[in-house]
């Protein structure tokens, strides 16, 4: 769809759409699942996106995935297969808005991962911004008035799974970085992989106790995977093109995006506890956001500064 870096501005409006792609294929999810089952959830979202891209590279003649990175699409396919059913049983059972809320924590997780696996350094900065992610986290869960969901009562594993799935998703994100910074492959290829093998992984869940979807279920199923298709491979695309840093405050918009989707299509109003958890938890991303530009002097360099200079090299990149 997009080779090579974009232009700062571009690569952010790139970013904005993918985030909104994603945030509507999380609202369908959860209106599918008032009458399908997680693991068909999951594997629609996986096959429909993996038939999707597949016909865009075929009709493109894009490149398809390198049979050399098929582990590492496997593990990465595992992660977010996993991020997938924790995400959307969760979003199933709770007001979309929080379990959007809640999954923006992963930053923070992203940067516990850093420090434990890349051996990056803990500063002052960071354990302040955990601390305040945690807090938010709890205000979310513990704060608020009994959460309604028009599609099921929330229950503590619903909460669980909500809580868990940023773990995972920042796991994943951490592989798709790796992967990207070091692979000569575009993000069709990299996104048809990961969809592929995630499909695969749950298929064998989907299949016992399969509830075939009614004849005005199959436009919407055949639209998650369109969205979970094309909202990724927007992901991807911007998440190369701009320090990661940077993309996470964008990804900032999903919390709007829910509480719109929220709103519209399941009149779910969020309450004061939602805004503040989700303020601590965007003000935790921020200061972290903060701390990470922080060891990366940039020259300086007279004005004006070209965006594209903080630009992700194109070395041959997901509820």
């Amino acid at each position: 769809m997009m080779h090579g870096n974009l232009g700062a501005a571009h690569a952010l409006l790139v970013a904005v759409l993918g985030i909104a792609g994603l945030s509507g294929m999380d609202a369908l999810a959860k209106h599918l699942g008032a009458t399908l089952t997680t693991a068909q959830i999951v594997f629609f979202r996986f096959a429909g996106t993996a038939v999707w891209l597949g016909l865009f590279i075929w009709l493109t003649g894009r490149a398809w995935p390198k049979p050399r990175y098929l582990k590492r699409h496997a593990l990465r396919a595992v992660v977010m297969c996993m991020t997938a059913f924790l995400f959307f049983y969760g979003v199933t059972h709770l007001p979309l808005a929080i379990a959007t809320a809640l999954a923006m924590s992963a930053p923070i997780y992203v940067a516990i991962l850093s420090v434990l696996f890349l051996k990056e350094r803990m500063g002052r900065s960071i354990g302040v911004a955990i601390a305040l992610g945690v807090a938010g986290s709890m205000i979310i869960i513990f704060a608020g008035g009994e959460p309604v969901s028009a599609t099921g009562e929330p229950s503590p594993l619903a909460w669980a799974a909500a809580v868990l799935a940023p773990l995972t998703y920042a796991t994943g994100i951490v592989l798709l970085k790796s992967h990207s910074a070091s692979a000569d492959e575009g993000a069709a290829a990299i996104t048809f992989a990961q969809a592929a093998v995630s499909g695969l992984i749950a298929l064998p869940f989907a299949v016992p106790g399969f509830v075939t979807p009614a004849a005005s279920q199959w436009p919407l199923v055949a639209l998650l995977g369109i969205l979970g298709a094309f909202g990724y491979l927007l992901f991807i695309a911007a998440l190369r093109s701009l320090p990661a840093s940077v993309f996470a405050l964008v990804d900032y918009t999903a919390l709007l995006w829910a509480a719109f989707f929220g709103y519209i299509i399941f009149s779910e109003v969020p309450d004061a506890s939602l805004w503040l958890g989700g303020a601590l938890i965007i003000t935790a991303c921020f200061i972290g956001v903060q701390f990470a530009r922080r060891p990366r002097p940039v020259p300086i360099t007279p004005p004006p500064v070209h965006p594209e200079a903080a630009a992700i090299p194109p070395s041959s990149p997901e509820s």
